[in-house]
Order: structure tokens, then sequence, then C-alpha cells
């Protein structure tokens, strides 16, 4: 199996994913869509990056289940915590704000959310990270194709929105 395809085929669909969950989130929290997020498509990268690192820690370093429910703990917090810290830093932007929670942390992370991180993490990794396998064994042929495209509408979303944010930046 070749690490870097499956690598990227796990980060966009986790990453997609992310975005569902944040946009099904919001639509309970706050009756609507999030419209507000770092890249214009439909992803969430520090969902994808959280998972996939969690997917191969897993794959190639078989650990105890305590030991994986804490890597779901602290692998989705520490990405978490530093998305935040360079989109404040490099941007000047605050995604989310967790101030007014107990147990938080600069308001970046807080105890609450890492459990969810954690649950949320730990039932992927058990129940759809196997579906995602063999859809990843069974699709290969049809994803070879598409690979060319996913990377180049990530890069031009990411390009994209760096200079946007930029020139947002400056401006202000």
């Amino acid at each position: 199996m070749n690490l870097f395809l499956f690598s990227l085929f796990n980060f966009t669909i986790y990453s997609f994913l992310g975005w569902i969950i944040e946009n099904v989130y919001c639509l309970f929290v706050t009756g609507g869509f999030q419209q507000d997020g770092f890249l214009r498509g439909p992803i969430k990268p520090m969902y994808g990056i959280s998972v996939l690192l969690l997917v191969l820690y897993n794959k190639y370093f078989k650990v105890n289940t305590l030991t994986l429910l804490l890597l779901c703990f602290i692998i989705p917090t520490l990405i978490e915590y530093l998305s935040g810290y360079m989109l404040k830093k490099f941007f000047n932007k605050t995604y989310w704000d967790y101030s007014a929670l107990t147990y938080n942390f600069k308001g970046l992370i807080s105890l609450r959310f890492s459990l969810y991180w954690m649950l949320l993490s730990f039932t992927t990794l058990y129940l759809l990270q196997p579906v995602i396998d063999t859809l990843y064994t069974r699709f290969f042929n049809i994803y070879i194709t598409l690979i060319p495209f996913i990377v180049v509408l990530l890069t031009l979303d990411l390009v994209y929105t760096v200079k946007f944010l930029r020139l947002d930046s400056l401006v202000r």
C-alpha cells in the first residue's frame, strides 16, 4: 500500500466529515450552518490531520486500548491548540473561543471539547476506519484518477485562503 495515497485519502475523507460534523453541530446549537472557516471548500483540515495521525499510529504501532484512548485525547487537542494559535498569530483570526467554558486554556482548547474529540476519535478508529479502509481498497482505481484534481483543489483553496487572509490582515 502506498502510504502517501492512503494518507491523502484518509485526510480528505476525514476533513470532509469534519466539515459535516461542524455544520451539523452549528445547526443544532445556533439554528444555522457555519459559514466561517479557514478554507473555503467543504473541508476542516484539523479533523483530517488529527484522525490521520491516529489512524497511522494505530496501524503501525499496535497499542493497547488505554494508550489509544489517551492518544485520542492528546492528538486532537494538540492539533486544535496549534491550529488556533497559528490562525491567531499569523492571520489574526479566531474561529472558536472556549473562554467561557471551565477548564479552558487561552480559549483555544477546553477539557469538555477534548473529551468530545477523544470519544469521537476513538469511535472513529474502531467503527468507521474499517469502512474507510474497505472503500480505499475497493475504489482505489477511481480514487487514483481523482487524486490530481483533489490535490489541485486543496492547493488552490489553501493558496487563495492564505492570500486572502494576508491581504485582509494587512488592510486592518
